[in-house]
């Protein structure tokens, strides 16, 4: 980056290198968009009828983790910089069962909120970058919740028809919603 330009919108606390808040930035950006292709991968290993029932699960759970990750990007750009998006990626082929689907779920999740919880004190005192990772830091952790309500009520996912979208996280917690205690 050319070191005449002017200075962007946001400028991160005084005690963070712009540079390293980018490279997490990207790395946070790159989580996400890891994290949509696991979920896509995840849909397709399941067979039968856990397909059918985690189906909108995890088409909401892609869209979303895509939408963090165009939302990081753009987060990127207002700080005059290009996004770099590096993911090293090989999943299984292997069928799976829904428990352990949701469980791996429950892991990408969980590191997201781990991620940005710990970028957070580099943002602390940015006007723009503080309150978007602490939007981040709420969406992260309803997510978390809701999967591991789920998973320790055993229940099953109701097919639901594909919500209209109100806002970050409401679309994977309309799709866990439905409980049932199996018989």
């Amino acid at each position: 980056m050319n070191s005449n330009m002017p200075s962007s919108k946001t400028t991160p606390g005084p005690s963070a290198d712009r540079r390293d808040i980018v490279d997490d930035l990207n790395r946070l950006m790159a989580e996400e968009a890891e994290a949509c292709l696991r979920y896509f991968q995840m849909r397709f290993r399941l067979r039968g009828k856990d397909y059918a029932t985690a189906e909108l699960f995890f088409e909401n759970a892609i869209e979303e983790t895509m939408e963090h990750a165009n939302s990081i990007a753009q987060q990127i750009r207002a700080l005059g910089h290009i996004p770099t998006l590096r993911v090293n990626l090989s999943l299984g082929d292997e069928p799976m069962r829904l428990e352990t689907a949701l469980g791996e779920a429950l892991d990408v999740e969980q590191q997201a909120l781990d991620a940005y919880k710990d970028f957070l004190p580099r943002v602390e005192g940015d006007p723009v970058l503080e309150p978007f990772i602490r939007r981040q830091i709420e969406v992260e952790t309803e997510h978390v919740q809701e999967i591991r309500d789920f998973i320790n009520a055993k229940g099953t996912m109701k097919l639901v028809t594909k919500p209209e979208r109100t806002g970050q996280g409401g679309s994977r917690r309309r799709a866990l919603k439905s409980l049932k205690r199996p018989l």
